[in-house]
């Protein structure tokens, strides 16, 4: 899942800052909750005074993807409303353009290397019908009742493109109606409501489906586009929200209470996916899901602390046009906390190959004791995939990155 930082190059910048980026450390924080359940936590392996905490572990891939989508909402919606891009055809076509030429190279580079050497048996005759939704952005791994190996994990970007299609078309609607902060309050409320009563539609239709085969839960509850809408148009307001703000000032006390939400919503989370979905169970296979709090309650819940950490880290410096100082060595060392948005540079790169590499290269972590297992899979996923990610990014992507507009 790709999300990025947007240096608005059309406006003045004033000043260069060495100040950590919220956003690109929690971009980080949520490729790595990814990677985490990805790598298989044991259950039972941590107990510490008879208490078993091995939960700790299950980072809710959920709640990431929608971190990510919340965030994506915002950064597109910011580059409309402070003008990077315009709202006419010529506008768009950019905003379209420069999408394409950030997402698909590395998008298309990992759909090929893929293909013909980790999962070649997408390209037998009878499985290109699966290849062709790759390719198109209209990928769902589990929409089809037999299933092709695949990377997973590339569905979300298919989401995100698609999301994108109506990024201008929803600035000019809300361009129109929202018109003060009341007005996006309201918006944000009427937009929740809307996607949790077509959820609720979905899942009285399918509800037997939904809760005991993960294939229909995936399809129809948890990729589409229409399912995903509050996450990525929440984000996408927080715009008019800072922007109708009195004042840019923001206390201390905003930025402390949205990240402990956010440490929250990580240990709830991950223990109800522990608990009471009963993640990593080995007869629970591949059962949809149980609970309504998972299918009504955690997406709007994950929504709106996310808008919270974006509204309290960026309201202050939404308007002031600096530029942070570009993620170097010296950088790091004039201010160590920056070391945090590593993971957040590479998370584009981390999220498409770590799922091949733990296919590929997962059996050579085999051991006897389940938690060996896992902590030498994470780092070894985390490893390899970032190493990827780095050579890719001057491979494919960087060269890629002149074509902009």
């Amino acid at each position: 899942m790709k999300v990025e930082n947007i240096s608005f190059t059309n406006q003045p910048i004033n000043e260069t800052s060495n100040k950590p980026d919220a956003l690109l450390i929690l971009r980080g924080f949520a490729c790595l909750m990814v990677v985490i359940i990805h790598c298989s936590p044991p259950r039972n392996s941590i107990i510490y005074q008879n208490y078993d905490i091995s939960w700790l572990m299950f980072s809710n891939g959920l709640v990431a993807v929608w971190i990510f989508f919340c965030l994506s909402g915002y950064l597109m919606g910011k580059a409309f409303y402070t003008h990077r891009y315009t709202l006419d055809i010529e506008g768009i076509i950019k905003f379209w353009k420069n999408r394409i030429i950030r997402i698909c190279p590395l998008y298309y580079f990992t759909v090929f290397i893929c293909a013909l050497f980790v999962y070649p048996s997408i390209l037998q005759t009878d499985n290109w019908g699966h290849f062709i939704r790759l390719l198109t952005f209209t990928y769902q791994p589990h929409m089809y009742v037999r299933s092709v190996p695949f990377n997973d994990a590339l569905w979300s970007i298919s989401t995100e493109i698609q999301f994108y299609l109506i990024v201008p078309f929803a600035y000019a609607l809300f361009l129109k109606f929202v018109s003060n902060q009341k007005h996006a309050f309201i918006a944000i409320t009427v937009i929740i409501l809307t996607v949790a009563l077509i959820k609720l539609g979905i899942y009285l239709s399918l509800y037997s489906q939904i809760t005991n085969q993960l294939q229909y839960a995936f399809t129809y509850w948890y990729t589409p586009l229409l399912i995903n809408l509050d996450v990525f148009l929440c984000g996408f307001l927080i715009n008019p929200l800072i922007q109708y703000s009195k004042t840019q000032s923001v206390k201390p006390n905003l930025k402390i209470l949205a990240s402990c939400l956010l440490i929250i919503l990580y240990l709830y989370t991950a223990h109800h996916f522990y608990a009471q979905e009963l993640w990593g169970l080995p007869d629970r296979g591949a059962k949809g899901f149980r609970t309504s709090t998972t299918i009504f309650i955690l997406q709007p819940l994950t929504a709106l602390i996310t808008c919270i950490f974006i509204y309290a880290f960026e309201k202050k410096v939404y308007n002031l046009y600096t530029q942070n100082g570009k993620l170097t060595f010296t950088a790091i060392l004039k201010n160590p906390v920056r070391a945090l948005e590593i993971l957040g540079v590479l998370s584009y790169g981390i999220y498409v190959w770590h799922m091949p590499i733990i296919n590929r290269v997962g059996a050579n972590f085999a051991s006897k004791l389940p938690i060996e297992q896992f902590y030498s899979t994470l780092v070894g996923t985390i490893f390899l995939s970032s190493v990827l990610a780095t050579l890719t990014y001057y491979i494919v992507e960087a060269p890629g990155s002149k074509f902009k507009v």
